[in-house]
């Protein structure tokens, strides 16, 4: 996929893209109401697509194990709104700089994507796709993030990385959809965001 192939999402709407086969089966019995929503936390993440050696690829991250509920899972880098963020744009960037040194100025957001609620935790998260024309420099911020991979965007695309993991949830182990690469696995909120910007360039 060439950089102006992938620019063209910009253009393209996104209401309805999700791909439910991405969330586990039981969330989608799941369905906040206005009120559960306006109360939720309230959260925001950047998917940063940037060209590597060969195709363009998105950013992910692993956060470190800790006593929480997404302690542990692969993300996008990003977090909680403060009351001084000006928007959920400007959340999504400043964490993006805080967790893994992206810098906005080196960075451009072409495109929001659906909000995510995400019941465990009772946050709404607003994703961000931003792009960038050359290999990212980052720097991570150790309490936050375990490491950072990559993958290309032909290979989410392509289909061939969907496909389930055992997890522990409340209800005990269940079987949900997830993307596999190479020893990484992808599932919940942030396999579902995923499968929207995978939706967008089919």
């Amino acid at each position: 996929m060439t950089q102006e192939e992938f620019l063209k999402i910009r253009d393209k709407e996104v209401n309805g893209l999700r791909h439910s086969k991405m969330m586990p089966w039981y969330r989608k019995f799941i369905v906040p109401n206005a009120a559960k929503l306006n109360n939720a936390q309230k959260a925001a993440v950047l998917l940063h697509v940037f060209q590597g050696p060969v195709d363009l690829e998105l950013l992910f991250m692993k956060r470190p194990d800790y006593n929480g509920t997404h302690g542990g899972q692969i993300s996008f880098p990003g977090g909680k709104q403060e009351s001084f963020d000006v928007n959920f744009k400007h959340t999504a960037l400043r964490e993006a700089e805080e967790e893994v040194g992206l810098k906005n100025q080196d960075i451009e957001v072409i495109k929001s994507l659906s909000e995510c609620y995400i019941p465990p935790s009772n946050f709404v998260v607003y994703p961000f796709v931003s792009f960038a024309r050359h290999l990212p420099n980052l720097k991570v911020n150790p309490e936050e993030v375990a490491y950072t991979f990559s993958i290309p965007l032909k290979a989410l695309c392509s289909g061939e990385l969907e496909g389930k993991t055992k997890v522990s949830t409340k209800m005990g182990k269940m079987s949900v959809p997830a993307y596999h690469w190479n020893n990484e696995i992808i599932w919940g909120a942030t396999a579902n965001i995923t499968a929207e910007l995978v939706a967008l360039l089919s």
